[in-house]
């Protein structure tokens, strides 16, 4: 039969988007199947969809240029006016109701009277309703629940309960859920059942290596409480030193959990990884997962977690955990929203190897009841029986459906010594499926490089970092590549490129992001279709002695690149410390075998190498050392200036040591690690904040910036000025004489012409007077917006701003008092503007106009 499943965005990435993936791949084993996406905003789906699945989207809303808007916002996709209307046929008690529109009604309802589809299966509230008002009588109805009952808001459930009568069967992912619509939302002659989610296994599982790392992965949402996880982790992060916390996932909660881990001085131990489009890889580099869901519909992440074998620590939350976790045997369950029962769980397991390993020996075995070919006869039976013609032959029953996709065209092994492998040639599970791929050579390049390596006869190449690459004449190299003749193999600076010349043997696989190509017929492209999998992580500083890593990981175009990391000496970052205006840095040299009592901590300035400041680092026998930079010592001379400075660990010998975070595998951590500034404020003047960072790269550095004065702001005053009050005059009083070398300015935050801002003039101090006075004209009122009123009333969120030019930082003025000014506008109306302090130190602006008698009257009254 041909089953359609209807979704809302299959190019998006999440739970219900894997889930469909999963039932389409398998049941296409036996079947006609086509995924139907309302929306496509981009050109790919992030998951791969398999080739034998269909895939339809209906409304195509990757933007264009500006785009006009309608009723609610709603863009005019494809240029259509009924975009901006709001939909009739979807509910918009939906959560996704605001995106819909009668464009989506109309290819819906299309889509509905003329598809050829035997089933049509709903995966939210709004497209069951959809399907259940709108799909023809020839069609079998199936409604498909990815949240559970009481997650529906009660308007929602009344349409629910109004429409859903209208299917054939409604389907929840546990029984407890499917108990809870049965008595709550009765659907007679509609079949109510649970049929669990599925997961495809893994193409690779943990290998028993202790990562010491807990993995968690899902939507950084409310519900999922990984606020409970950081927390819980706090607790017992001081028994397990060398334990990390690695979230996955993108969401709301990203900056709360970011303020979070720095309030508790994780930044070292808790990494907010963002999200990765094959979690697969992510459970691979785990000791074990942790969910710390507050309400879990089904639990995809446990069953991903656990069919990789990860034992899975998470809370007895309604409704999905506990149907999945056998507690005390392949996983632990613990109190629902506990940190401390969280906590309870984690050290239980960060404690014990051996139960450890005994779960995920077990994770593994328990997780194979929902394998898709297991899953999958359940909808067979289920569609089969609401078709009238029967269940499946046995003979059919037993037929394991596939893989839902072929092995990626690379894969890629990442291992402990420090390469990286990539193949391309065939899968003994797959023959012939990866013959076609090898490519003739792969091309690694970066600004101004280029290295060439090729596959030996198995399809694999082996990247070293710390081995040459032995280059071809370049005349071939030209030839073959069709670049042109001439084209030199392995180039850099210093080297010969042209005809007839030879690229010289290098080991030109320095530090940085290399991009990989394929040459196929003499094509390059880049390598696209990869699967990564790491073992063997993190490497420990303490039996590590020289740097030369290849790590892989995707560009954000979703294209393999290779991290090369190298270095001769290198000193590995272990903790970073911001208190008492100090910045604490600890780690360990690689292969220092000897201690070094004069070795010292160098920071130096990136475009000035010979601006340097010196800090004491002694280096013990071991490779440990500590050591403690003073900021003020770093910017002075400097103060007010946005600079960047290189660490480097300087022995006694003269062996400079780069300083980076690289053992563990992991790269970005700019966008991982935020540490603190310190701030060093001067007498007078513009003061600086000096923040550890990482660099592209990942070595260790420092930022200053410049920061705003402290300065009291007394007073704040707006009056309307200019013809017919179309302009707005500031006055601000500040308590104390303006600094040299610094600018002012109002900012919008909130209201029309939001972003914008407007410079502040200073004025000479009156003799004898200790305060600055700043003025200027603002011009809030010449909006569009405000064109042709005939009365205004309108208000602004403003924001004082101070600091050198091009690095100001708020002012604040909370201490503020009201202030109103008016004068005549046109006609019977007074035009006033108010000013009132905000408790953020921001300030609301409000202009209104007045009819005379009703400001005269609130005058007198």
């Amino acid at each position: 039969m041909k089953i359609a499943y209807l979704i809302n965005d299959m190019y998006g990435i999440g739970g219900t988007v894997r889930t469909v993936a999963n039932q389409a791949a398998a049941l296409s084993a036996r079947h006609e199947v086509e995924i139907v996406s309302v929306f496509r905003h981009r050109a790919d789906p992030v998951l791969p969809v398999p080739a034998q699945v269909g895939l339809r989207p209906l409304v195509d809303i990757r933007q264009q240029g500006d785009q006009a808007t309608g009723i609610g916002g709603r863009p005019l996709y494809e240029g259509s006016e009924r975009a901006g209307l709001p939909p009739l046929l979807f509910p918009p008690e939906d959560g996704r109701g605001s995106t819909h529109s009668r464009l989506t009604d109309d290819r819906l309802e299309e889509y509905l009277a003329t598809t050829d589809a035997d089933v049509v299966v709903g995966t939210r509230p709004g497209l069951n309703v959809v399907i259940a008002r709108a799909a023809p009588d020839r069609i079998i109805k199936v409604g498909q629940e990815h949240l559970t009952y009481e997650q529906h808001s009660e308007e929602l459930r009344r349409v629910m309960a109004a429409e859903y009568p209208n299917l054939d069967a409604f389907v929840t992912v546990t029984e407890a859920d499917a108990r809870t619509y049965a008595e709550q939302m009765p659907m007679p002659g509609v079949r109510v059942l649970s049929i669990p989610n599925s997961v495809p296994a893994p193409p690779f599982t943990v290998n028993g290596h202790n990562t010491r790392t807990i993995v968690s992965a899902g939507r950084l949402a409310p519900s999922k409480r990984h606020d409970l996880l950081v927390q819980a982790f706090s607790m017992v992060s001081d028994e397990f030193p060398d334990w990390t916390l690695r979230i996955y996932g993108r969401g709301s909660r990203r900056g709360p959990l970011g303020r979070l881990v720095g309030s508790l001085g994780l930044q070292d131990r808790v990494w907010l990884m963002g999200p990765h489009p094959r979690v697969e890889e992510v459970w691979a580099q785990g000791a074990f997962a942790a969910v710390t869901s507050s309400e879990e519909p089904f639990g995809m992440t446990i069953v991903e977690a656990m069919r990789s074998g990860l034992p899975v620590v998470s809370t007895d939350c309604p409704h999905g955990p506990a149907s999945i976790i056998r507690d005390r045997e392949d996983g632990l369950l613990v109190p629902n929203r506990s940190a401390p029962g969280i906590a309870e769980g984690l050290a239980q397991l960060m404690g014990d190897d051996r139960l450890r390993r005994r779960m995920s020996s077990a994770a593994l075995t328990d997780s194979e009841r929902f394998d898709p070919a297991n899953v999958v006869l359940l909808h067979e039976e289920l569609f089969s029986e609401l078709a009238g013609v029967g269940p499946p032959s046995p003979a059919a029953l037993t037929v394991p459906a596939p893989r839902p996709e072929p092995p990626a065209a690379c894969r890629v092994e990442s291992g402990p010594d420090g390469t990286s492998v990539l193949s391309f040639g065939p899968v003994a599970e797959f023959p012939g499926a990866g013959s076609a791929q090898v490519p003739e050579r792969l091309v690694l390049a970066k600004p101004g490089r280029r290295v060439e390596l090729f596959p030996d006869a198995e399809g694999r190449v082996v990247v070293d970092a710390s081995r040459g690459a032995e280059a071809v004449p370049a005349t071939d190299a030209g030839a073959r590549t069709g670049a042109g003749a001439g084209a030199a193999t392995v180039t850099g600076p210093g080297r010969a490129s042209g005809r007839g010349a030879r690229a010289e043997r290098s080991t030109d696989l320095v530090t940085g992001e290399w991009q990989v190509f394929r040459v196929d017929r003499g094509v390059e492209t880049p390598v696209r279709d990869v699967e990564i999998h790491q073992h063997g992580y993190p490497l420990s500083p303490a039996r590590t002695s020289g740097l030369s890593l290849v790590v892989p990981a995707r560009s954000v175009k979703g294209r393999l690149v290779l991290h090369v990391r190298r270095s001769a000496h290198h000193a590995e970052i272990e903790h970073v410390e911001i208190a008492d205006g100090l910045i604490t840095v600890q780690g360990r040299v690689l292969g220092q075998q000897r201690p070094d009592a004069r070795a010292r901590l160098v920071v130096r300035l990136r475009a000035s190498p010979q601006t340097r400041r010196e800090f004491p680092s002694a280096v013990a026998a071991s490779g440990e050392f500590t050591a403690v930079i003073d900021p003020e010592q770093v910017v002075r001379g400097r103060d007010g200036d946005s600079e960047k400075w290189e660490m480097r660990v300087l022995l006694s010998d003269g062996s400079e040591c780069t300083v980076g975070r690289h053992l563990s595998g992991v790269v970005g951590y700019k966008q991982i690690i935020e540490y603190a500034s310190q701030q060093v404020r001067p007498a007078r003047g513009v003061g600086s904040r000096v923040r550890p960072y990482y660099t592209v790269n990942d070595r260790l550095g420092l930022l200053t910036s410049p920061t705003a004065p402290t300065l009291p702001v007394d007073r704040v005053r707006v009056r309307p000025a200019g013809r017919h009050g179309g302009q707005l005059y500031f006055e601000v009083s500040l308590g104390t004489p303006v600094p040299e070398g610094v600018a002012f300015a109002v900012e919008v935050v909130r209201g029309t012409g939001a972003g914008h801002r407007y410079p502040l003039q200073t004025l000479p101090n009156r003799a004898g007077r200790e305060e600055g006075r700043l003025v200027g004209m603002v011009p809030l009122l010449d909006h569009i917006d405000y064109r042709g009123l005939s009365v205004l009333r309108t208000s602004w969120q403003l924001r004082l701003k101070a600091g050198p030019a091009g690095a100001m930082a708020k002012l604040g003025a909370k201490a503020v008092p009201d202030s109103t000014a008016r004068r005549w506008s046109h006609g019977a109306y007074v035009r006033s503007a108010t000013v009132a302090p905000l408790g953020s130190g921001d300030l609301r602006v409000t202009v209104a106009d007045v009819h005379v008698v009703e400001a005269l009257n609130r005058r007198i009254h």
